[in-house]
């Protein structure tokens, strides 16, 4: 008679030693290890999108899921800014007719301002759009004191994490943080240490997703509740963190610096800023950047192929923008912009923009409104490209570039480091 207790005891204790040496070798998949590497960069990625998008969409799930979409694609591929524009601003489309008297004479944004907040996803889009992406951007501990509930929201609970790196967790630490101011300023007298004298400075209590409130000085008095952004004197988290003290928080040395000092000063993504475009043309005109955006691509299915735009490697390193071939994307900009159309496409949006119609531009000539015409999608299977998988598609495109020029920029950040 075969012993298959102690046979079935050694099988176990095979499969243990077995399950021991996997646990040492195997990889480890249960935490994610593309983790954010930060790189300085001084140039901007904005894109721009129509508010349209979401028209096509029935449901209210389905609305919310697209504008989150949206939101994952600029925080996976670092977009700094999204501009939602209105594609069709010379239109007034019957469901707003509603809000018009007899004689009413408003404009299409005036009568998208009347629209019942609940109805927002069905008669005014751009403010849906643009409403989420604000909300999913914010950091999840700020959500509640700094956004009201409304019913845009009411499925937020269906939203994804954009998980960047300023919606930090509970035991995170990093030298930037954001935060919301949560009372009035406080002034307080500091001895200057370049000039030897006495000199004010003005502080303010700041919720920034630690156990207690820091006390941040500020560059001038900031509004309560206002939201900002706040750095830390030292790169390395206290002794004690993260059971940091009342006293610990309030003996930290923290200064209220620009919203764009994350992503100049220490190389951390730090999320996008989001801005409504009453049309096309004000996607340029109302640019929040000084002087605008230097480099803009209008997006088409009869444009060039992106990939002949795209500098090899060895021309990106060391051509200078003059030698360049006039059809390659510039070694070095600014800010761009990558503009994305509606269901039909950029052309419509210029023929409906009252500015640009009367700038004579016409359907045929809306590739010169933009410094490069570019088709995402050459030889595409399906009849259309829909302007979601226009967004992945392009910004995945443009990566290898760009990713190209943050380690150039990484590059010339280290020497000035040690040689300046």
């Amino acid at each position: 008679m075969r012993d298959t207790e102690g046979s079935s005891k050694r099988q176990r204790g095979s499969d243990a030693v077995h399950n021991e040496l996997s646990s040492q070798n195997e990889l480890n998949t249960s935490k994610p290890s593309a983790l954010f590497e930060p790189k300085t960069r001084s140039w901007t990625l904005s894109m721009a999108v129509p508010g349209s998008l979401i028209e096509n969409t029935k449901s209210f799930e389905q609305k919310t899921l697209l504008s989150a979409s949206m939101a994952r694609a600029a925080a996976v591929f670092c977009v700094d800014e999204i501009v939602v524009y209105d594609d069709d601003p010379s239109s007034i489309p019957a469901y707003l007719a509603q809000y018009a008297g007899k004689h009413s004479k408003k404009t299409k944004a005036e009568l998208q301002a009347l629209v019942n907040p609940a109805d927002e996803g069905y008669h005014n889009p751009d403010q849906f759009l643009f409403h989420l992406l604000s909300y999913l951007e914010c950091p999840p501990f700020l959500r509640v004191p700094l956004i009201e509930h409304h019913p845009n929201l009411s499925k937020a609970g269906i939203l994804p994490s954009l998980d960047i790196p300023h919606h930090l967790r509970q035991h995170d630490w990093c030298q930037y943080r954001e935060g919301m101011v949560t009372g009035g300023e406080i002034v307080e007298e500091s001895k200057s240490k370049s000039k030897g004298k006495a000199e004010k400075a003005i502080y303010h209590y700041v919720e920034c997703g630690l156990p207690f409130p820091i006390k941040a000085r500020a560059p001038a008095t900031v509004p309560h509740k206002a939201r900002v952004t706040i750095r830390f004197s030292s790169p390395n988290p206290p002794p004690s963190w993260p059971h940091i003290s009342r006293q610990e928080c309030e003996e930290l040395e923290v200064d209220i610096v620009a919203p764009e000092a994350p992503r100049e000063e220490g190389g951390f993504y730090w999320g996008y800023t989001v801005r409504r475009a009453a049309s096309l043309s004000a996607v340029f005109t109302d640019s929040a950047f000084e002087g605008g955006y230097d480099c803009s691509i209008g997006t088409s299915e009869r444009g060039i192929p992106l990939t002949s735009l795209l500098p090899t490697s060895a021309s990106t390193a060391s051509s200078t923008e003059t030698s360049l071939p006039p059809t390659s994307l510039p070694t070095a900009f600014h800010h761009m912009l990558v503009v994305f159309g509606g269901r039909e496409g950029l052309e419509p949006a210029v023929i409906s923009d009252p500015q640009l119609r009367a700038a004579g531009l016409t359907k045929e000539t809306t590739n010169t409104l933009f410094d490069y015409w570019v088709n995402l999608v050459p030889g595409q299977g399906s009849r259309t490209i829909r302007t979601e998988e226009a967004v992945w598609v392009g910004l995945m495109g443009l990566r290898p570039y760009l990713e190209n020029l943050v380690e150039e920029d990484q590059g010339a950040s280290d020497d000035d480091s040690t040689f300046g």
